[in-house]
């Protein structure tokens, strides 16, 4: 009755109309008359079979699957009606004089019987909307490449393909994990900004919340786990952490896991997610697909139900790969799986088209673009996965497919972590965006950096000889506090604030403009300079302590960057260590290998393994005597190129490359790097690194050289570590930090040293020998006998320190 009355008032609003606009009538009054004949002959369809059973007429499968597509014919038509009155509409704006009478707006509403999502009705769309797409004008489709321009920021057509209208009620929870794109994220919210106001019309989300779990510590990323800590904090799951409080909850109707360098086109609906939703169903590097049919990575959302019916990601998956496979799983053993072949199905023929259970439920198409390359100018942060983290990513996964209930036990039910600090961000608020940074670190126990210490001398006031008997060797020393410091003007800051806090006289002029920090990690007796050329250093600093209230902390020092460093180089005690790096192979379909460069002494990621050689040190940073070597990506075949100097062309080989990394080594001959310009057809172009003197041949033209650098740096500062075996009476003693905590060993004491090798003139020096009942001694080096496990040197006299609480 509603539809008939709908035809009734267009009908009624075209009388007297010019042919255009009585054409527009009759084309609507065709679309339902044949989608009326069509409803009649399947029920028709369906008589005959119910008479006839198994005798029945075999049904044409084509047709019955047309004749299937009914139901969202329907809503597919209340769109199409919306569409043509906006075209008249339009018509008679841009041709004055072509239509005299406004007809009536419609009303056309979406109601759940016509257009709502649910788990009951969640049939297939996607044949019907590419009818309809191919009728809709090109301007007002979603994704026209009108406008695809390359370096335009905001993919933004004249229309989104949808009626303008109020706002919607909608609360949409966006999560992403986050460590390391601070450059991203700043992109990322004048992309929102956009999209949050356009991308989806008429607007049905009222408030965005968007969550950035930054996961502060020195493990391996993980993604799963980072979006399930989103979840717990703004549902108030308590039992994750003691930091999280009532206030915290509020009500949501989508959350949604967010990659930060994979943003939305027109017409992405976030509030879509009545059943679990891939909203990243067309990206462009996998060709506007998916990478394969049971995919459930990138930008996924479900109702709070349904993340807790699943029980969120694993929290166990480290690095590259496993956790959005493992959602696949969760959702299939919950019967959540609602989509059916699509992009994958193999024709219009495809039996498993419609055939729910396959995949996870995806958008119509062409509702579903993503698209990575309004990122690709950031530095992007690669997940890195050693092999023994990818052997147990899949180990993991190979469970679940065998339907493993770890799911039960592994995810937001066993939630561990702490809060850090949170910053909200409501520069957005008047389009509905909130951004909340929050940083979390892993585990129950206590993760303080309010704790670690900040060491002034008082020789940085040019006053400190004045009242109050301050001397230049004085300390003022307090802790950083409950409002850390994350950036070096802050750091300045609190600096003078602690030498005000020393008191013992006034410090009118305090040099803090460029004042340098050197960052102290007590457990392992190293140090690093933080200066304004590396501010980013203070964050990983504080992320990579074990115990920062115990192990953290910071000087200040006038001295810059340079200046310091040569005065640590003078004493014997400043390091670069060069860096290790693997040249690793896999195998392509065609072509031979392709081959990769990855940091660290493994292959990282799965499918890739070491060279037969392919090992060597270099430095990361620029040094005397070495030349530059940079790698090049390309992220659409994951292959690399190889060049000297520290830079990447664009365009090479009719493929796109972005900057991937320099490393600087020796010219002399050690490996060799050719590279092929051209590919066969559907293959790419790349360079291949071997260990040879020439890698010419097989379609590659060799390029250049190159050797690693030998390693002969000796540490100058040690921890020795004094301990006794648990369960025993034996001394132990050992050279390491990380070495005093072991299932056998109870330490005592850390005492920072020298090594023997790097021992000043005036140090008093010892040894470490082994007993013969299997505990060790410490002597002075000229006690010591021939066996000794090592050697290692003392000042003989504490550092003058005038003043109370020096750094000690």
């Amino acid at each position: 009755a509603r539809r008939t009355r709908r035809f009734a008032g267009a009908r009624a609003s075209a009388m007297g109309a010019p042919p255009v606009k009585m054409l527009m009538v009759l084309l609507l009054a065709g679309c339902g008359l044949t989608a009326l004949l069509s409803f009649s002959h399947w029920h028709s369809l369906e008589a005959v079979h119910a008479t006839h059973g198994a005798a029945s007429p075999t049904v044409d499968r084509a047709i019955a699957l047309r004749l299937q597509e009914f139901p969202d014919n329907v809503k597919v038509l209340e769109r199409r009606l919306v569409e043509l009155e906006k075209s008249i509409q339009d018509l008679a704006s841009d041709v004055p004089g072509a239509i005299q009478s406004k007809a009536p707006a419609l009303g056309v509403s979406v109601t759940a019987a016509t257009g709502a999502s649910s788990a009951a009705a969640a049939e297939s769309e996607h044949a019907a909307a590419a009818k309809a797409e191919k009728a809709t004008k090109v301007e007002d489709r979603p994704h026209s490449k009108k406008v695809r321009k390359e370096g335009q920021f905001v993919p933004a057509p004249a229309s989104a393909g949808h009626d303008s209208g109020p706002i919607g009620t909608s609360t949409v929870l966006v999560i992403i994990p986050f460590r390391d794109r601070d450059g991203h994220l700043t992109k990322f919210k004048q992309y929102w900004r956009w999209f949050a106001k356009e991308g989806r019309l008429p607007r049905k989300v009222a408030r965005w919340e968007v969550f950035v779990v930054e996961q502060f510590d020195s493990q391996t990323f993980n993604r799963g786990w980072n979006f399930n800590v989103g979840v717990a904090i703004a549902s108030a799951q308590k039992s994750a952490s003691p930091d999280i409080s009532d206030g915290m909850h509020f009500d949501f109707d989508c959350a949604v896991i967010q990659d930060i360098d994979y943003l939305p086109e027109k017409g992405v609906d976030y509030a879509d997610c009545a059943v679990p939703m891939q909203l990243s169903s067309e990206i462009d590097r996998y060709n506007w697909k998916t990478p394969y049919m049971k995919s459930a990575g990138g930008i996924v959302g479900m109702n709070l139900a349904h993340w807790r019916q699943i029980n969120g990601f694993g929290n166990d998956y480290f690095g590259w790969g496993g956790e959005d496979d493992e959602l696949h799983h969760r959702l299939r053993i919950n019967n959540l799986l609602m989509g059916d072949c699509y992009p994958h199905c193999t024709g219009k023929n495809d039996p498993n088209i419609g055939k729910k259970g396959l995949a996870i439920k995806r958008p119509r198409k062409g509702y579903g673009k993503f698209s990575g390359k309004y990122m690709h100018s950031a530095n992007h942060t690669k997940r890195i996965t050693d092999s023994e983290s990818y052997a147990r990513n899949v180990k993991m996964l190979q469970e679940i497919e065998n339907d493993s209930p770890r799911w039960k036990t592994d995810g937001l039910s066993n939630l561990e972590f702490r809060i850090l600090s949170t910053d909200v961000d409501k520069s957005d608020s008047a389009d509905g965006v909130t951004y909340h940074h929050i940083k979390v670190h892993r585990g129950s126990g206590e993760y303080n950096l309010h704790g670690i210490q900040l060491a002034v001398p008082r020789s940085l006031c040019e006053d400190s000889s004045g009242s109050g008997g301050a001397g230049a060797g004085a300390w003022s020393v307090i802790e950083l506090g409950s409002d850390v410091p994350w950036d070096m003007a802050a750091l300045r800051v609190r600096a003078a604030a602690a030498v005000e806090a020393g008191g013992g006289g006034s410090c009118s002029s305090f040099v803090a403009k460029s004042l340098s920090f050197v960052l102290v990690d007590r457990r392992r007796n190293l140090a690093k300079i933080l200066s304004d050329g590396d501010p980013r250093l203070l964050v990983v600093f504080y992320r990579s302590l074990h115990n920062p209230q115990t192990d953290g902390l910071i000087i200040a020092d006038a001295r810059g960057r340079d200046a310091l460093q040569a005065d640590f180089t003078k004493a014997g005690a400043f390091v670069t260590p060069s860096t290790e790096y693997s040249v690793c192979t896999s195998p392509l379909k065609r072509e031979g290998p392709k081959y990769s460069l990855h940091q660290g002494p493994v292959c990282t990621g799965g499918g890739w393994e070491r060279l037969d050689q392919g090992y060597f040190r270099a430095y990361a940073k620029p040094r005397q005597g070495l030349h530059a070597y940079s790698w090049c990506d390309n992220e659409k075949f994951w292959v690399q190129r190889f060049v000297k100097g520290d830079k990447c062309d664009g365009k090479w080989g009719a493929q796109k490359w972005v900057f991937g990394g320099t490393f600087y080594a020796s010219k002399s001959k050690g490996y060799c790097v050719g590279s092929r310009a051209s590919a066969t057809e559907g293959g790419s172009t790349f360079s291949r690194l071997l260990v040879k003197d020439d890698c010419g041949g097989e379609g590659f033209e060799h390029a250049f050289n190159f050797a690693g650098v030998a390693e002969t740096h000796i540490a100058a500062a040690v921890t020795v570590c004094i301990g006794h075996e648990k369960g025993g009476p034996k001394m132990r003693i050992s050279l390491g930090g990380e070495s005093c905590e072991s299932e056998e060993l109870q330490p005592l004491v850390r005492i920072p040293a020298r090594a023997g090798a790097s021992a000043a003139s005036g140090d008093h020096r010892f040894c470490v020998e082994p007993e013969s009942d299997g505990s060790d001694t410490i002597k002075e080096e000229g006690q010591c006998g021939g066996e000794r496990k090592f050697t290692f040197a003392l000042p003989k006299a504490a550092p003058a320190s005038a003043g109370a609480g020096g750094p000690g």
